[in-house]
């Protein structure tokens, strides 16, 4: 039997006495709806039934407090959007990194239905009563949709925001080579593939003309076009963006390409690709060292790379750039190969001349010469390789 007289009600104290009611109605069958809830989201929502028994139990937390808020909305339905807002805060904050806000659209949407399909048992057979409650809970969906909207974007710009912080202490840290682990931790928390290679690019910073920042975010954006991931900043006036790579085999400068017009006008200076994030220190220092040392070439091209400037950044006063060259001189090269390089280098700059000074033959002389190139990659015949392999020889003799 109804709770109510047949006829029209129309005082606004039984109007609000009759809310009262359906509001009691609807709180008594919250647990009813909320079990019919999960089970149509078990069967309808692929989602949820992928996700771990505690992630599925806080979702439902989410749903039984959007049934519960109901209550509280219909019983004098006043617009109270922080009583809405609240309902997202049932859940740990860790659910807003699983629920997209589709997601929790197609939750809220699941849930309503529900609801909405259990109007006749909560109303009655009394068709205005179920109108009422039709409505206000159309009405209340619809703010629902608001708040969520808002509450996923005040997400969204949050994490961003944490997410550039975090890269920058990152950042910070590759370049004073504070502890991997330190930097490592940080980089997975803003979501960092730890199994990509990793190099450093220096250059300069864009023109003023257009926000750096703007420059920076079309920089990122062309970055996850092409498949990469990167990290950048500018420090001292010099624009740094730490770039993660497959393994593929491409090269430095074809990955390089579409990261160069976000630069500003100038040479681009890349160091050495190295295995992770954590040995990303060794590239920045090349880098920065190639970069600083670009004054001393004759108009360098619009992407080098900082192991092509180790003779301009002995002149800059790193002269640690030529251990790796050194080191290559002292163990991968016999005794008879270092001293016909040197003696080419340093004593007879011709074929001819230095046959002559070792009393070898000529073509021993080639022979040898070309054993350099295929032992250090540096090319004795080449004047910029030559300079590099010379001062190379020279820091070697000091290194003993």
């Amino acid at each position: 039997m109804s709770d109510f007289a047949p006829e029209h009600v129309t005082s606004p104290e039984q109007l609000a006495d009759e809310r009262l009611v359906l509001a009691r109605r609807v709180q008594r069958l919250t647990g009813e709806l909320m079990t019919a809830a999960t089970t149509r989201m078990d069967e309808t929502l692929p989602w949820f039934s992928a996700l771990p028994a505690h992630e599925r139990a806080s979702v439902g937390m989410v749903a039984k407090a959007g049934i519960t808020t109901f209550v509280d909305w219909f019983t004098d339905e006043r617009a109270d959007t922080e009583k809405v807002a609240g309902i997202f805060s049932a859940a740990p904050r860790e659910l807003a990194r699983v629920l997209t806000l589709q997601h929790t659209v197609e939750l809220v949407r699941t849930t309503m239905d529900v609801v909405e399909e259990s109007i006749p048992k909560i109303a009655g057979d009394t068709v205005a009563l179920q109108v009422q409650l039709r409505e206000s809970l159309l009405r209340y969906s619809r703010e629902i949709a608001f708040v969520a909207a808002e509450v996923f974007a005040q997400a969204a710009e949050t994490r961003g925001a944490w997410d550039a912080r975090l890269q920058d202490l990152v950042l910070d840290g590759i370049l004073s080579n504070e502890p991997s682990e330190l930097v490592s931790s940080r980089a997975a928390a803003f979501g960092w593939d730890s199994t990509r290679r990793v190099f450093v690019l220096t250059g300069p910073v864009p023109s003023r003309r257009t926000s750096v920042e703007v420059h920076i975010e079309q920089l990122r954006r062309s970055a996850r076009q092409h498949e990469l991931e990167v990290i950048v900043g500018v420090h001292d006036d010099v624009m740094i963006v730490v770039v993660g790579i497959t393994t593929d085999e491409r090269a430095q400068s074809d990955i390089c390409k579409p990261l160069l017009p976000h630069f500003g006008s100038g040479t681009v200076v890349a160091g050495q690709v190295v295995a992770t994030l954590t040995d990303a220190w060794q590239s920045s220092q090349e880098a920065l060292s190639g970069y600083r040392a670009l004054g001393f070439m004759n108009a360098p091209n619009r992407f080098v790379k900082a192991e092509s400037l180790i003779a301009a950044r002995v002149l800059a006063g790193d002269t640690k750039a030529l251990h790796a060259v050194a080191d290559l001189i002292d163990t991968a090269l016999r005794q008879d190969v270092r001293l016909t390089l040197s003696t080419y280098l340093e004593k007879a700059p011709s074929i001819e001349a230095c046959a002559r000074e070792l009393f070898v033959h000529v073509n021993t002389v080639r022979y040898r010469l070309r054993g350099v190139l295929e032992a250090t990659g540096l090319d004795p015949f080449d004047p910029t390789d030559a300079l590099i392999l010379r001062l190379g020889v020279m820091y070697q003799r000091q290194m003993h």
